[in-house]
């Protein structure tokens, strides 16, 4: 087996967004300037060394406000909670600092403000994905569905608003929405994948046409990173989802030309020992 790769070739548009560097940066400003303990609501984002570096620095990872101290200051992640998390924070008197990421707000808005107009709401997504859960306590009896195969199934009438999450491929929110424009003649669609998402698919598909194989690098239980690995997969190309340089696959050194791209929530230095490793044998 060749054992060298001779040539590395980075997506154009790929690692950090603008909601997740929101999200980071306002809990790096809480460790930095708040004199109480510092806690955030789950992780602050679906990266296990992002996770690390604020564990080293003394953040804590809660489950439930209710685990933590009063008067403690807790950072909201990127994806965002539902109202009645924010209620039970306040009694028990936290300093809530907000890093959902405005696309998501802007979701939660919008959930609300068709909600309360009578309409009923379809959220495309995972259901066990923060953003989804946060989401679907804006409206009163949100359906959750993740794919065609259950839009098809579902009894739709009224005003029905869809709206999906930032993070879905647009070809799978298009297939709903066209399954669910034949079960009612009143479909309000919401297009809420956010702009880099699609950037960072289509970046990616441009990618997959210029090399001989490719590296997906992010945390494994990161919802856009899955989707750019099964983005990539669908080429045809030999692709591997890694969290790190540690995942690296001896496989990948038969590859003269290597592809690299990275969730939204994977740091850029972890993306750099990756592109090094590849480069030093």
């Amino acid at each position: 087996m060749k054992k060298r790769v001779k040539t590395v070739i980075k997506a154009n548009e790929m690692g950090f967004c603008l909601g997740v560097r929101r999200a980071v940066g306002t809990l790096q400003d809480a460790v930095e300037s708040e004199g109480n303990p510092v806690y955030t609501l789950g992780p602050i984002i679906h990266n296990p060394q992002v996770n690390k570096q604020f564990a080293d620095q003394g953040v804590s990872v809660a489950d439930s406000p209710e685990d933590i101290p009063e008067g403690s200051t807790v950072i909201i992640r990127a994806h965002g909670i539902p109202p009645i998390l924010h209620e039970r924070m306040a009694k028990r008197h936290l300093k809530v600092m907000d890093g959902t990421c405005p696309k998501v707000i802007a979701s939660q808005k919008t959930v609300k403000k068709y909600d309360e107009m009578g309409y009923h709401t379809v959220i495309v997504g995972d259901a066990d994905h923060g953003e989804i859960i946060g989401l679907a306590g804006y409206g009163s009896q949100p359906i959750v569905i993740s794919s065609p195969e259950e839009a098809e199934v579902l009894e739709l009438s009224g005003d029905v608003m869809v709206i999906s999450q930032t993070t879905i491929k647009q070809d799978e929110f298009d297939q709903v929405c066209d399954i669910l424009k034949k079960k009612t003649d009143s479909l309000k669609i919401v297009n809420s994948i956010c702009s880099a998402t699609n950037d960072r698919q289509q970046a990616l598909k441009n990618l997959c046409r210029q090399v001989d194989a490719c590296l997906i690098i992010g945390g494994k239980n990161s919802a856009n990173t899955q989707r750019l690995f099964m983005t990539a997969e669908a080429t045809g190309i030999p692709v591997w989802h890694i969290e790190d340089v540690s995942d690296l696959p001896e496989d990948i050194y038969a590859y003269e030309t290597v592809g690299i791209s990275a969730g939204a929530s994977t740091p850029g230095f972890v993306i750099t020992e990756v592109e090094e490793a590849l480069l030093s044998q």
